[in-house]
């Protein structure tokens, strides 16, 4: 028999449990019946037939691996008369194994399947991989073998119908509209163009464009095979998708995953990422790899070169303190700034004491002068996990951003961190962003932070994995991840996992603490005129008559309240006429308190089973309470008095849930403007 195909793969799998993403497959290799012919880790292709008693395979070398995002004819030709089982790339033979002149093909009593596997492994016990991702055309499956003249002849013979003779580029771009009609996708809040993204990281601003990458599973909504997601932006809050920037290679730094990361300029100007680099055959298996662009003058910066070593390793013996050692293998997440001359990196870990008992996070600091030889200085700064639970045993995504400087003149910083708990509690896992507000010594390479005490960035529990930038405004930016925490089922269901937050800006306060606040930018998603513009004081009451028939699920709300007499006021979002459904956005004067009230959210797909009341302290301005709330259908973002936020989600089961509404009537409201807001990608 011989099967061909013309194949354009995406991006390629893990290959669990050792089994390749099936192209054309009739297979049930266990009891050695059937054929496959698919593709494995980093393209390397093969073909299998089973004669009932023995299963043969060949595979094409790693010199004649398919390319990703590039069309290529494939074709596998067994020939028991010949004794051969022979593999052809665009009309070449690139592999030819010996199989015994009696081998006869064995029938698996099983669906002849194009692109999914006969037999998969199942992720999370939900996702069935071994699937083929991409574009296939031409698949023939002939009774006889070809000869490789009948294989060159016929490879010929579709070029000659291709424009100019020759293979046609592959168009790989996704269509975000596949997801149209999805009540809970965000808008306006950036997400992957499809399947799965967690952190949005790198973020670096070149030549006026702001560019974005994210770690990103182009096979489906859940976490696997990593790689660089890319997209770039003019202004913070439309953005344009790009091609995958980094993937796992083979022969690379990165052959098994290329994690999150920072982006910096080198002493030309030409951009370099730095990222963490995933390779599973050693430990740890994590260490820092560096890549430049291909084309420095690319305004799109699209296609990217990996250093060919590493930049930086982590070693079992490094200097954390007396009675203390680092946590070996947790190494990640960098983060990267130059000053004067130098370069600073940052990466997560966790140190432990001698005896392997965890003492907390730790950010670990390196120093350079060229972007590829690193010198360690040690910790930044070490956490307790004792006294604070969760600050977890390791810190991730760790983001240090100038916010000032004070009456003295020294510069004012802050940490942000992403707990990481390995050894658990998992109740405290992807919910939390930790920072301290401090003072930080050049020269000396010391972090002074103003307390030990950690404080929480927002009080919602689905802001995590922050990443920052200083962008040509001198504004100190921060990306994050906003966890949906839906279920396996519901990532399937819809075909996309997470996205990201709004960027934000950090400042330092006249207090000193760390206020956090929308780029202004968002304004230009606002969609015509107003739909409320209330600029006096007015009554609660007299203010919800006129909210009565205001509904949506894609809006800024700008809002200033006076407290008045009242003791809890605020605003309910996505909430149902009857108020069986309502997401609750509220200040608790006699406590101090900022939260949100979810028991009535609705929880047609979240992972939680009780969504519960978060909250924290915020002090009112002048008895005010002023906030910039965005609606983006799940996705609802608050930020009070430019010093706090709150990012939570709800999944309302009714559709009428597209309410607003005031509530403290002894408060009053100052003003209220609220615009429709457009879409990311218009």
């Amino acid at each position: 028999m011989t099967v061909e195909a013309w194949v354009a793969p995406r991006a390629f799998e893990w290959g669990d449990e050792g089994k390749p993403s099936a192209i054309v497959n009739q297979q049930d290799k266990a009891a050695g019946r059937g054929f496959s012919l698919g593709v494995g880790r980093h393209g390397v292709w093969q073909f299998g037939i089973g004669t009932g008693d023995a299963w043969y395979e060949t595979a094409a070398p790693r010199a004649a691996a398919l390319a990703a995002g590039k069309w290529a004819h494939i074709a596998a030709v067994f020939a028991p008369s010949e004794g051969t089982i022979s593999l052809y790339l665009n009309g070449e033979q690139v592999a030819r194994t010996a199989i015994p002149t009696t081998a006869r093909l064995a029938k698996a009593d099983v669906p002849l399947l194009i692109g999914r596997h006969n037999q998969p492994a199942i992720i999370n016990g939900t996702f069935a991989v071994n699937m083929f991702n991409g574009q296939i055309d031409e698949v023939k499956v002939h009774t006889d073998a070809l000869t490789s003249a009948s294989v060159r002849a016929g490879h010929e013979h579709d070029l000659q119908t291709f424009a100019g003779g020759s293979i046609p580029e592959a168009r790989m771009a996704m269509d975000r509209s596949r997801y149209d009609g999805d009540r809970y996708r965000p808008g306006y809040h950036f997400s992957a163009p499809n399947h799965w993204m967690n952190e949005p990281h790198a973020p670096i601003q070149v030549n006026g464009k702001y560019h974005l990458f994210y770690q990103h599973n182009s096979h489906g909504p859940y976490w696997h095979n990593i790689g660089w997601g890319h997209a770039v932006s003019e202004d913070l809050v439309h953005w344009r998708d790009l091609p995958i920037a980094l993937a796992p290679t083979a022969g690379s730094v990165a052959p098994d995953g290329v994690w999150s990361g920072d982006a910096t300029l080198d002493e030309n100007g030409v951009p370099v990422l730095v990222f963490t680099a995933g390779n599973d055959s050693q430990r740890p298996n994590q260490a820092t790899g560096l890549a430049r662009p291909v084309d420095p003058g690319d305004p799109d910066l699209v296609e990217w070169k990996m250093h060919p070593t590493l930049v930086t390793s982590q070693t079992a013996d490094l200097d954390v303190g007396a009675g203390r050692k680092v946590r070996f293998g947790d190494f990640r997440d960098q983060d990267v700034w130059k000053e004067g001359d130098a370069w600073f990196q940052l990466v997560g870990s966790g140190v432990q004491t001698t005896s392997g008992q965890s003492v907390g996070g730790t950010v670990l600091l390196y120093t350079s002068k060229n972007l590829t030889d690193w010198t360690y200085s040690g910790p930044l700064m070490v956490g307790d996990v004792a006294a604070h639970p969760r600050t977890g045993q390791v810190w991730e995504l760790p983001t240090f951003l100038p916010i000032g400087k004070d009456d003295q003149g020294r510069q004012r910083r802050a940490l942000l961190v992403n707990p990481s708990f390995p050894d658990g509690p998992a109740e405290y896992s992807s919910k939390y962003v930790y920072y301290w507000v401090g003072t930080w010594d050049t020269q000396a390479r010391r972090w002074t932070p103003d307390t030990t005490e950690p404080k929480l960035l927002d009080y919602g529990d689905h802001f995590t994995g922050p990443s920052g930038t200083v962008d040509d405004k001198g504004r100190s930016l921060v990306f994050s991840i906003a966890q949906d925490r839906r279920t396996e089922r519901a990532h399937y269901d819809a075909g996309w996992a997470h996205n990201a937050g709004l960027p934000v800006q950090l400042s330092m306060r006249p207090d000193g603490d760390l206020g956090v606040s929308p780029v202004e930018e968002v304004s230009r998603l606002h969609v015509g005129e107003p739909l409320l513009n209330i600029n006096e004081p007015t009554s609660v009451a007299d203010a919800n008559t006129r909210l009565a028939d205001i509904k949506g699920d894609m809006l800024h709300i700008k809002l200033t309240l006076e407290r008045g007499s009242a003791d809890t006021f605020g605003l309910d979002v996505l909430r149902s006429p009857g108020d069986e459904e309502r997401t609750r956005l509220f200040y608790d004067a006699p406590a101090g308190q900022l939260g949100v009230d979810r028991t009535r959210s609705g929880n047609n797909s979240s992972v939680d089973g009780n969504l519960g009341v978060h909250k924290g302290p915020l002090t009112l301005s002048n008895g005010e309470l002023s906030l910039d709330v965005f609606l983006d259908r799940s996705m609802i973002g608050a930020y009070a008095n430019a010093h706090k936020s709150i990012t939570t989600r709800a999944y309302p089961f009714r559709q009428d849930s597209l309410g607003l509404r005031l509530f403290g009537d002894r408060s009053v409201v100052k003003s209220m403007t609220i615009w429709k807001m457009g879409n990311l990608t218009d």
